[in-house]
């Protein structure tokens, strides 16, 4: 992504006041207004606002480490996302920008148009598939999930995401997974190549994985 892990230099001070860790997002706005940056020496977490970088090339240049705005840890790329009805759709991984506006987000399971994010919290992304305005048309919720990343050997494809998926044992039963899937705590569930077991399929059920199960089976 844009300029993370860049060096923060700052000029009256002459001195690295840490390094762009991600962009900061006011998703009110869904807009990126600047940067988290961190302290190498203390691992604090600090704003940096786009009117206040004086040049960005190799390093990010500002004109004195004041201009940082202590604010935590922010955790953006930890938190879960949830439907306003509960429904999980996984972990931030990744935000996409088209310039400095928020296009989508890309999570460990799927990834989801910015603008039915209805509301951020310290640990929780809620989205909602409401009509938020007139000038909107309600929208079904199989094209509110964009598209599920489906890698092969030396290439990658998109699927849209079905309506519903089968959950049927029988459906994966003896078929093989072209794809390693990772369960909780990264313990692998299925791994490329092998063929789906009774075993297997229930142990994508305890691990919440039958719904990416679907998509790497052949």
């Amino acid at each position: 992504m844009e300029n993370i892990s860049k060096k923060v230099i700052s000029i009256s001070d002459k001195k690295c006041v840490g390094y762009v860790l991600k962009p900061y997002i006011d998703f009110k706005f869904l807009k990126k207004t600047g940067y988290i940056v961190v302290d190498e020496e203390s691992e604090q977490e600090y704003f940096l606002s786009y009117s206040n970088i004086k040049k960005i090339d190799d390093c990010v240049l500002i004109e004195s480490a004041g201009l940082l705005e202590y604010v935590g840890e922010s955790g953006e790329f930890r938190k879960k996302v949830l439907s306003v009805s509960g429904e999980d759709f996984g972990r931030v991984k990744e935000y996409v920008f088209q310039r400095r506006l928020l296009k989508k987000i890309v999570t460990d399971r799927c990834e989801i148009s910015a603008r039915f994010i209805s509301d951020v919290g310290e640990d929780i992304l809620f989205l909602s598939f409401q009509k938020k305005k007139k000038s909107f048309p309600r929208a079904k919720k199989e094209d509110m999930i964009v598209k599920i990343m489906e890698e092969k050997v030396g290439d990658k494809r998109e699927v849209t995401l079905p309506a519903v998926v089968n959950l049927s044992p029988t459906y994966y039963i003896n078929k093989v997974a072209f794809k390693t899937l990772l369960g909780q705590n990264n313990e692998v569930v299925v791994k490329e190549g092998a063929k789906i077991t009774k075993q297997i399929f229930e142990k994508a059920k305890r691990h919440n994985r039958v719904n990416e199960l679907f998509f790497i089976i052949k």
